[in-house]
């Protein structure tokens, strides 16, 4: 700075606050700067030195490049050898764009405004659409055939207009139009890519719809983004370019679309390089050394979610998965883990979905009645612009290498649900439409959450009958929870307790964000019961390091597989449970093996262990366990007992001398244990004509003949 000073002789002061100002000058008139930036590259350009790499560089363009400067310098105006000005574009190998300072303002789409046209804007949203990399011409290369001189046409828009005559010194002293032919090998060509992307579901306002612009990428900015991704984006904000005949039409009105400069994600895949992954890197392999990495990395999964243990870590394993296996004869195995949480309402099963989605880099979340098969499939549309068909993906297409959570699975329609069956086990899309006959890739990891045939679990059903899916589908999933309202009072105590711990902390924290600074690691230790969670994007490291392991199974534990599979089939025939409420198929040994390599993945182990091998089967049971254990336990139960006990306590409560209870008291209060109206009239005839309840003329109350004590 002192140097630059002094050479202009302008105080150091006075040259900060001009440095200042340029920056602010540029960020509001950027495409005037633009032009500033390569006219004075193209001046100060140094020449090739003698420790040019030849071997990098394009060979053929170099040689093309070296001939116009010869031929330039010979021809000097151009009057003798017909050479013409070289086009910035085309002379200079690069291009420039323009970074956003680290303190720029993150802008909203309500925001931009006219003032903003031409100057570079900085936006965070969602990708929606992203188009095909196409090659689109700069700078067309014309040669003349009559006096041989070479011709550039810089193309600004989207069209141009070939010259017919040529423009040389010498066509003209000789009055000819010249023989233009197009020289396609010297023009130059750059990547070009089209997105259509939308603001953030935050920054909408109440009753508002969101809204989109379409986005021009081109270099090496294209293929960096997919549907689905949350971006911050810095561009410049100007109108499209249109012919005069559709700017006609148009009138005064334009067609904005964002020149992109700059592209940072928010969340970084698990294969993609990023600022921080060093320090990430030596965070997890620091929580590493300390063990029990597994317990740690499980609890994190949605700290204010009481309780859920073994569902947490349904779904950790599901987020690091197995590798998938491709044989000799192209036959692939999926490494991939699906999971079904079934369950009464009000226990977190959507909140579970959301965290796994705000954890995976590459995630949809998407609804049962919300979605189609096409919607989740691909689709067939047709462009606006070159009216071609194209295949646009859908929900399971666009999380491709990573997972789908499908919330109100139970709700969608069967037609739209077989859309799946191919994806769960195949990994892939297979497509016969409009006359496109293709096969999509889609390794994803679904993650379902549904609820029971009836609303709520009914433990006098069997467990088919209450999930009320394809048995088909269902083989499909590894991993099948059950989730139950029960009652348990010391359980309710702790949930009840645990859930105003987090609101109280929460509320603190919000209005004494200073004060409460310190304490915030605590409030995390109370939510896992001493165990401080991780954040999303550590939890992110440790899954990215995790899934470059591909653990191979010890030849001892062959042998404990394969009994263990055996003897649950076994175990399901001789207790004499119905071959068509079976669930244990072949597909369960898959499952094992997967579940047991997902686990010695989180330990960053190359090998399958018996602990990984016990591990799996636990959660495996733990998983058969919520479905079979609940039912029976509760089928041996009489209904008149029940319905007895709920009369009896609503009795006592009552402060009524008469002991008239309400009948639709006790038909809601049925209703939480899974009772119908009709077994609760059959309970209280069967007590009637026992004389122990009557009921009165209209049947709308009912009391004991003897208060029970």
């Amino acid at each position: 700075d002192e140097r630059i000073s002094a050479e202009v002789n302008i105080p150091k002061i006075q040259l900060q606050q001009s440095a200042e100002q340029l920056v602010a000058d540029i960020e509001t008139n950027t495409v005037r700067y633009l032009e500033y930036f390569y006219k004075a590259s193209q001046m100060d350009l140094p020449k090739r030195d003698e420790g040019f790499n030849q071997a990098n560089a394009e060979i053929a363009k170099d040689f093309v490049q070296q001939w116009r400067e010869r031929v330039l310098a010979q021809g000097g105006d151009g009057s003798e050898a017909g050479a013409l000005p070289i086009p910035m574009r085309l002379k200079l190998p690069f291009e420039f764009r323009f970074k956003p300072r680290q303190d720029a303002k993150t802008m909203m789409f309500r925001e931009i405004t006219a003032e903003h046209v031409g100057g570079l804007v900085k936006v965070d949203c969602l990708v929606v659409k992203v188009g095909q990399v196409k090659p689109k011409i700069e700078v067309v290369t014309y040669h003349c055939d009559i006096c041989g001189a070479e011709i550039f046409q810089s193309v600004e828009g989207e069209r141009y207009t070939p010259p017919k005559e040529c423009p040389s010194q010498r066509c003209r002293d000789n009055r000819q139009s010249g023989k233009l032919r197009c020289s396609i090998r010297t023009s130059k060509f750059v990547k070009y890519q089209e997105m259509r992307v939308q603001e953030m579901s935050g920054h909408v306002p109440v009753g508002g719809v969101p809204r989109g612009i379409n986005v021009v990428l081109g270099g090496d900015l294209t293929r960096t983004v997919l549907p689905g991704d949350a971006i911050s984006l810095t561009g410049i904000y100007m109108p499209r370019v249109l012919p005069w005949y559709m700017a006609r039409r148009a009138g005064t009105m334009q067609e904005m679309y964002i020149d992109a400069h700059c592209i940072t994600k928010h969340k970084s895949g698990y294969n993609e390089e990023s600022e921080d992954v060093q320090a990430l890197s030596a965070k997890v392999d620091e929580a590493a050394a300390s063990g029990d990495m597994y317990e740690r990395a499980a609890k994190s999964i949605a700290p204010e979610i009481f309780g859920h243990l073994d569902v947490k870590k349904a779904i950790l394993l599901s987020l690091v998965g197995s590798f998938t296996k491709t044989m000799k004869d192209g036959m692939k195995i999926r490494g991939d883990i699906h999971a079904l949480f079934m369950g009464d309402p009000g226990v977190a099963k959507s909140q579970l979905l959301k965290q796994a989605v705000n954890i995976a880099p590459r995630s949809v979340y998407t609804t049962g009645k919300g979605s189609s098969g096409v919607g989740l499939t691909a689709a067939v549309n047709r462009d606006q612009y070159t009216g071609e068909v194209t295949l646009e993906g859908g929900a399971l297409v666009l999380a491709d290498m990573g997972i789908c959570c499908i919330d109100e699975f139970d709700k969608m329609d069967e037609n739209d649900r077989t859309a799946i069956h191919e994806v769960m086990e195949q990994q892939s899309v297979s497509i016969a439409k409009a006359g496109i006959t293709t096969t999509l890739n889609c390794r994803t990891t679904i993650l379902a959450a549904a609820n029971p045939a009836y609303g709520r679990y009914n433990p006098y059903k069997s467990p088919v009958e209450n999930i009320d899916l394809p048995a088909a589908l269902l083989s499909r999933f590894d991993l099948l929870f059950l989730l139950l309202d029960t009652v348990d009072n010391e359980k309710d105590k702790r949930l009840a307790l645990h859930v105003c711990n987090v609101h109280s902390k929460a509320a603190r924290q919000g209005r004494e964000p200073a004060e409460d600074a310190p304490e915030q690691s605590e409030s995390m230790d109370a939510f896992n019961a001493g165990v401080e969670a991780f954040d999303a994007n550590f939890m992110r490291m440790y899954i990215r390091k995790a899934k470059t392991f591909e653990p191979l199974i010890e030849d001892k534990l062959q042998r404990d597989i394969v009994d263990a599979y055996v003897s649950i089939r076994e175990e399901e025939k001789s207790s004499g449970m119905d071959s068509r409420k079976s669930y244990t198929t072949p597909r369960s040994l898959l499952a094992i093996l997967r579940l047991s390599q997902a686990h010695a993945r989180t330990r960053f182990s190359t090998r399958v262990e018996r602990e990984d091998f016990d591990e799996a089967m636990r959660i495996m049971k733990a998983s058969k366990e919520s479905v079979e254990v609940s039912a029976p336990a509760k089928r041996s139960t009489n209904p008149l007992d029940i319905v007895y006990d709920i009369i009896a306590d609503l009795a006592r409560q009552t402060p009524d001398a008469d002991g008239w209870i309400q009948m639709a008291h006790v038909v809601s209060m049925a209703g939480h244990k899974a009772f119908t109206q009709e077994t609760v009239d059959e309970a209280i005839r069967s007590w009637e004509s026992l004389q122990v309840l009557v009921l009165n003329d209209d049947k709308t109350k009912v009391k004991f003949l003897v208060p029970p004590m």
